[in-house]
């Protein structure tokens, strides 16, 4: 009962500056103002997702994007850095993108269905940077798939990090173009 309440008593960072929600999927620059809402999905901030993680294992997606290759560096030699995310967490870099491809949507889809076991009542909190569109398309489109039991931790990466939460580092599952 008392998860429950903290979770529907969560919202984005007090005193923010936040945006409605869009009909559909947001398509404009992926930084800035957010909505303090998810329709069908619940905001989670830090402790509730802490006390999530602790209590019931939800599945954690980070969709925040993949690092951009220096020109001056060729495919084949180039590294990414490493991308520190929560412990447990699955990178689908993409996939909060406005519009995705059938391709990519479909890869989306299976990674979704995979974390899960085809469960989809069970927990999935979906996160990137804080004021980032993509955490938000990407958990509306989890809510859309059918997935009951969305949580949009909009405080992302680094909320975690700040509240003294540890990280791990890890590689991205990578998307078909």
């Amino acid at each position: 009962m008392f998860v429950a309440l903290l979770l529907c008593a969560c919202s984005t960072t007090p005193g923010r500056e936040t945006a409605p929600e869009p009909d559909g999927f947001w398509t404009g620059p992926m930084g800035g103002p957010v909505p303090a809402t998810i329709e069908g999905g619940t905001v989670i901030d830090t402790a509730a997702l802490a006390a999530l993680v602790a209590e019931r294992e939800p599945v954690l997606v980070d969709v925040g994007p993949m690092p951009h290759k220096p020109d001056n560096i060729t495919a084949e030699t180039w590294v990414p850095p490493p991308h520190r995310t929560l412990p447990g967490s699955t990178w689908l870099p993409g996939a909060g993108a406005g519009e995705l491809s059938p391709a990519r949507d479909a890869w989306y889809r299976d990674w979704l269905q995979r974390l899960t076991g085809g469960d989809q009542v069970k927990p999935l909190v979906v996160f990137c940077h804080p004021d980032c569109w993509g955490s938000w398309n990407a958990a509306k489109r989890a809510i859309l798939y059918g997935y009951t039991d969305v949580q949009w931790y909009e405080e992302g990466i680094e909320g975690w990090q700040d509240a003294g939460h540890e990280t791990q580092a890890v590689q991205p599952e990578i998307p078909p173009e």
